[in-house]
């Protein structure tokens, strides 16, 4: 009893609370998947004529262009939802009210990190049957689809985590939210555009010193390994990530790496970095060295 005590969390609670008995939420998950419906609808129509027949690589790019889409989704959506959950008890100056209480930092800032989240997550699960229709007809494997659906909660906890750090650095909700879309669009289009600067340096380095043995640049790799685009479109050995591996067993003949599992330790890294500076920040009395204490 007390452990559950312990991990109870008010703050989320409160949050769940406000969030799911608004009208707008059943709304906004009936638009939604009215609209990814139509989108699934609509393909199967144009790529059957209406009269036709639905075959398994048909069925493969719609669900290539479903994960796309919700995707995308995602990385709209999450960063102006965390961004303003510190900022904003700010602005309303109920944040050192909350400080104030016997809520911990670390609940605090974890409390409002899930409860952010919490919407986004029912949305996107709810579209599973939508998922499932098109999983009916083949072209995807089970362990694909639970890939698609693990890399989305990966990548929401990493973008929120990313938009809570930066609500907690900045004062003001609105830059807050700005910086966050920029840090995203940085971070998604950054990787992609660094890998290829790379790799054309690398090839013109080979080409002035051309060596008997061409080995594949790894760094590019690893580097769409971890775009959210690139990476989404690597579980279904798409685009430039179903390289790596052949890459890594031409350098390292005793490495096996999935790029899946690359994207989700560097994303777990990312989460838990931002999260532990948004708590330390975020505390009233931070902790000192002893050093500095020492001296006083």
């Amino acid at each position: 009893m007390n452990l559950m005590q312990r991990l109870r969390n008010p703050v989320l609670v409160n949050e769940w609370k406000l969030r799911m008995r608004t009208r707008r939420s059943p709304w906004i998950i009936a638009f939604y998947l009215l609209a990814l419906g139509m989108v699934t609808l609509t393909f199967i129509y144009l790529v059957t004529g209406g009269r036709g027949y639905y075959n398994m690589n048909n069925s493969r790019e719609m669900f290539i262009v479903l994960s796309i889409l919700q995707l995308g989704m995602i990385c709209f959506v999450v960063p102006g939802l965390t961004a303003g959950v510190i900022s904003g008890e700010r602005e309303r100056q109920t944040l050192n009210v909350l400080l104030t209480t016997n809520i911990s930092a670390t609940k605090l800032i974890l409390g409002k990190w899930l409860a952010s989240l919490s919407f986004v997550t029912f949305l996107v699960f709810s579209t599973i049957p939508l998922y499932a229709i098109v999983f009916l007809y083949g072209g995807i494997s089970p362990a694909q689809l639970l890939k698609v659906f693990g890399f989305y909660l990966v990548t929401m906890l990493a973008l929120g985590s990313v938009g809570v750090l930066i609500s907690t650095l900045i004062k003001r909700t609105g830059v807050a939210t700005v910086l966050s879309y920029a840090v995203v669009f940085a971070y998604t289009a950054g990787t992609v555009i660094l890998a290829e600067v790379i790799r054309e340096f690398i090839e013109y380095q080979q080409r002035q010193n051309p060596a008997p043995v061409r080995t594949e640049p790894l760094l590019p790799d690893l580097l769409h390994s971890i775009n959210p685009l690139v990476g989404m479109l690597g579980i279904f050995n798409e685009g430039p990530v179903h390289d790596l591996r052949r890459t890594l067993s031409s350098q390292f003949s005793f490495v096996s790496v999935d790029p899946f599992w690359l994207y989700v330790l560097f994303l777990t890294f990312v989460t838990a970095i931002c999260l532990a500076l948004a708590v330390y920040l975020i505390k009233p009395v931070r902790p000192r060295l002893r050093k500095a204490a020492n001296k006083e």
